[in-house]
């Protein structure tokens, strides 16, 4: 088994970068040899991996500075192993340079040859020596594809940010997208409360920190073990979640006694939270395309000490009324996106997606939300959320939605006990909820809250 940390992360980017999977997925096939690894040597892998997906333009741009071959011919294993030591030199302040040199060129020995490795070595000592002469594109010129060159955007959607939000803005967004997030979680309050369990965290965490937003929130960094070691998580006191979903949650609003779907379950972040504030009293449907996924939420749900959360294989674009033997009070629909909010934790993503992608999801959405529409009861609220901050599949999903359904309208008059002042503060004058990563420090989330009109 391989226990190089250098040598792991280069087998799951180039993992990763040959097959149609995401990074967790490239990940979990060499879990045995990350988790081998000492604690020192775990956290550098993982350092590299996600520090060489976060900054890929920028790497690129210093490489083919000082490659004579240009870096869409290489050999991707030799491309990725420049891609790990240049971010190393760039980006890591305690790995000295010579350090990240030689040892890449050891690795490309084994791998590749001496030829290969040589090329390594030209290359990466004459940008070690150089790095202070590579000038990025003039802001003036092209602003667009500054922000991309800068800030690792693909230029697409440099180009398409720039148009939406403004220069300045795209770059606060950017320079936060690439910072290494906080771990943050929500606290099971059916067995605890969040005083009582940050202090416990205290003890295998560091800077331990109430989310501001969220009123059940931890955030923390540098655990000492891995969580799922955590006495605390053994006993299901928490679940991890990012601060704007467990929001997306407190925007749903349910209350003990009801009849909720949550029709895009996925591995049941925000259903476990559903449950928590029904005081785990009524009916809960999580339904979701992938049986494995609902599997381990049931999993979860026994962790959590949640009973009334009943598991359903659909796909909401084939779902009906029939499906069901009620209506429900309510229904919440995350619905897949581009994922192009949570670029922080998923630096893959912003490599793996198109256009193209975000009109054809944007298409997906609103089928699926007039399908889900059709399971609300008369009165009943319907919260549509997706962890994106792109129009498409925000507004747009949404107004076109309205246009069809004039059985619904947008629900201004919400009342949550989570709900206060700074919460209210991220709701826009048209009702819909919005995060972004560099205004709140939290992903970047959409969520609308829309009322199913009772007839007269």
């Amino acid at each position: 088994m391989i226990k190089n940390p250098r040598h792991i992360a280069l087998n799951v980017l180039v993992s990763w970068h040959n097959s149609s999977q995401n990074l967790d997925k490239s990940m979990e096939n060499l879990s045995l040899e990350i988790s081998s690894l000492t604690k020192n040597d775990r956290n550098l892998c993982n350092a590299l991996i996600f520090g060489v997906l976060r900054h890929r333009g920028s790497i690129d741009w210093t490489l083919s500075t000082f490659s004579k071959t240009p870096l869409k011919k290489l050999n991707i294993t030799l491309l990725y192993l420049l891609r790990i030591a240049l971010f190393q030199i760039q980006y890591l302040d305690r790995i000295p340079a010579f350090a990240a040199i030689n040892t890449t060129v050891d690795i490309a020995k084994k791998l590749l040859g001496k030829k290969a490795a040589g090329f390594i070595n030209a290359v990466l000592r004459n940008a070690a020596d150089n790095f202070s002469k590579v000038a990025f594109p003039d802001i003036k010129k092209n602003k667009s594809k500054f922000i991309s060159i800068k800030f690792s955007l693909p230029l697409w959607l440099s180009k398409k940010w720039n148009h939406a939000f403004g220069f300045e803005k795209v770059c606060r967004l950017c320079q936060q997208i690439n910072t290494i997030p906080q771990i943050t979680l929500r606290t099971n309050t059916s067995k605890n409360n969040r005083q009582s369990l940050a202090k416990e965290l205290s003890f295998v965490a560091k800077n331990i920190q109430l989310t501001e937003y969220a009123s059940q929130g931890i955030s923390f960094t540098n655990p000492s073990i891995p969580i799922q070691e955590f006495e605390t998580f053994k006993l299901g006191l928490f679940q991890i979640q990012d601060e704007a979903a467990q929001i997306v949650t407190d925007f749903l609003a349910p209350v003990p006694n009801e009849k909720i779907l949550d029709a895009c379950a996925g591995l049941g972040g925000k259903t476990g939270h559903i449950a928590q504030l029904m005081e785990n009293k009524g009916t809960i449907i999580a339904s979701d395309v992938d049986p494995k996924k609902l599997e381990s939420l049931e999993i979860e749900s026994k962790r959590l000490g949640i009973d009334i959360i009943h598991t359903k294989p659909l796909n909401l674009l084939k779902t009906s009324i029939k499906d069901f033997n009620f209506y429900f009070d309510r229904v919440l629909i995350d619905a897949p996106c581009t994922g192009l909010g949570v670029l922080r934790r998923n630096p893959d993503t912003k490599w793996d997606r198109s256009k193209n992608d975000i009109a054809r999801l944007s298409g997906q959405q609103k089928k699926m939300l007039n399908s889900a529409a059709n399971l609300v009861k008369p009165g009943g609220l319907l919260v549509y959320a997706v962890c994106s901050c792109e129009k498409e599949e925000n507004e747009d999903v949404i107004h076109h939605f309205l246009n069809k359904r004039k059985d619904f309208s947008i629900d201004k008059d919400f009342k949550s006990n989570n709900y206060d002042s700074l919460i209210t503060s991220l709701i826009s004058g048209e009702g819909f909820l919005k995060t972004y990563p560099d205004a709140n420090n939290m992903d970047g989330f959409f969520a609308a809250r829309l009322k199913r009109k009772i007839k007269s």
